[in-house]
């Protein structure tokens, strides 16, 4: 009798979770998305140019929550061309990446980070852009001034 007594009090945390989960129908996507301000490059056709040597800074992240809950961004975790170069777990989320060692060309620069609001699923923002590295100023486009730009990021479901 104490056996079966033991293999109940096992299962009874699974019968815990599996109720636990069972309000989870409702899986709707908060409506928020991410800025990123971004600085020391050119933006130019949703690309970025900078020139070798120079650095690009990720300034801040900042969630816009247009759900009237509350809600907070989780720990921001950068890849460049698919390799995790750094995780920033306090606001503003800023990074800086210095393009000295980095060869002239196209590259991928990606940040993704949890969104977290309450009554909501988890939630994950991806934002990323191809950063165009250029050996000097000539070959920056349009009138080739520096600038900071806020942009917005996509969100999606955790799955």
């Amino acid at each position: 009798m104490k056996k079966y007594f033991y293999y109940i009090l096992l299962l009874l945390p699974l019968a815990m979770v599996a109720t636990a989960c069972d309000d989870d129908d409702d899986n709707k996507v908060p409506d928020v998305s991410v800025n990123a301000t971004i600085s020391g490059g050119v933006f130019y056709e949703d690309e970025i140019y900078v020139v070798q040597g120079e650095e690009l800074k990720i300034d801040a992240l900042s969630l816009v929550n247009r759900t009237k809950k509350d809600g907070a961004m989780g720990a921001v975790t950068y890849y460049w061309d698919n390799y995790l170069i750094g995780t920033n777990i306090t606001q503003p989320f800023s990074l800086t990446v210095n393009t000295a060692d980095q060869p002239v060309g196209r590259h991928l620069l990606q940040a993704q980070m949890p969104i977290y609001v309450v009554d909501y699923p988890i939630c994950w923002g991806y934002i990323q852009y191809y950063v165009n590295i250029v050996e000097t100023a000539d070959e920056l486009p349009g009138d080739g001034n520096v600038t900071s730009k806020v942009v917005d990021g996509i969100i999606k479901t955790k799955e």
